[in-house]
């Protein structure tokens, strides 16, 4: 308990310093007058238009089913290293490589995304984790294997939650350039990615916990049927494969590659120039005027 009360102590403070750090060291800026709509469009209208946005629409997919396969094999993974595996006492270093992996390759993610643009860096990115997946499931029982597949495993997850968040401002600017009369729908963009992100959390553990207690999972057992070893080896190795799979067909949909995200910062930046001038004149004539 008192573990607990501390954990939930630390993570509540990173909440409080991470939300002053950005009230005070982001500082909004305005569009000019050209660029904003004179009548405020309602939420309702603007969530019509963001859920009818193509590109909105296959990306928030993809997201979906890659962080259910990513929620799934985090939710499962510690009863499989310890059932199936039979690795009680070494889970906690093989949840420690895979942070440390996870947190020093998101680096690497930022510069490759800028070399090879975003969709070819979500393939690469997501797509390394099958066969590792896949091996420590059909392979025996192998703790350097199990470390092998952990800091893979941490290296695709820092892909696989960096990389679609770095493509919804790509998204944001095309939904501008299509409704340039309709602004102020970036908060319905980003509230409903997180939502799904969390809906993703509840499903993943509502899968799991049906699928160990239609198998006979029996809480704190020191073993287990082996109805459940193969149930925690679904979980943890199949279903996220086929999932992964699923999002990387919905990924190769998206539309907004990296010539296309080009031409949308041009143009924005072209309309954002051309009102900025409109202002300036308007201004020099009103004081001619004067």
């Amino acid at each position: 308990r008192n573990a607990y009360m501390i954990a939930a102590g630390v993570i509540g403070g990173l909440y409080i310093l991470c939300a002053l750090i950005l009230v005070l060291g982001v500082r909004e800026r305005r569009e000019s007058s050209e660029l904003q709509s004179d009548e405020p469009v309602s939420f309702f209208q603007g969530l019509k238009l963001v859920m009818n946005h193509g590109p909105y629409i296959k990306l928030i997919a993809g997201f979906l089913f890659t962080s259910l396969a990513f929620m799934l094999l985090e939710g499962n993974f510690a009863l499989f290293c310890t059932y199936t595996l039979g690795f009680r006492n070494e889970f906690q270093n093989i949840l420690l490589a895979i942070m440390l992996s996870a947190t020093l390759t998101i680096p690497f993610w930022q510069w490759f995304l800028t070399r090879f643009g975003k969709k070819t860096a979500v393939y690469v990115g997501i797509s390394s984790a099958i066969p590792f997946l896949i091996a420590v499931v059909v392979l025996d029982s192998n703790l350097y294997i199990t470390y092998v597949v952990a800091v893979a495993a941490g290296i695709s997850v820092a892909a696989a939650f960096l990389l679609p968040w770095s493509m919804l401002p790509d998204v944001v600017d095309d939904f501008k350039l299509q409704h340039p009369s309709s602004h102020g729908h970036e908060a319905i963009f980003f509230s409903f990615y997180v939502f799904f992100t969390k809906f993703t959390a509840g499903v993943s553990l509502g899968i799991s916990t049906l699928s160990l207690d239609f198998a006979g999972y029996q809480t704190r057992g020191c073993s287990q049927p082996g109805q459940v070893n193969f149930t925690l080896k679904m979980l943890v190795s199949a279903v996220p494969v086929g999932l992964i799979l699923l999002s990387l067909l919905l990924f190769k949909l998206y539309p907004i590659d990296e010539e296309k995200r080009r031409k949308n910062k041009k143009a924005l930046q072209d309309l954002r120039e051309e009102s900025n001038s409109s202002s300036e004149s308007d201004n020099t004539e009103l004081a001619s005027i004067v």
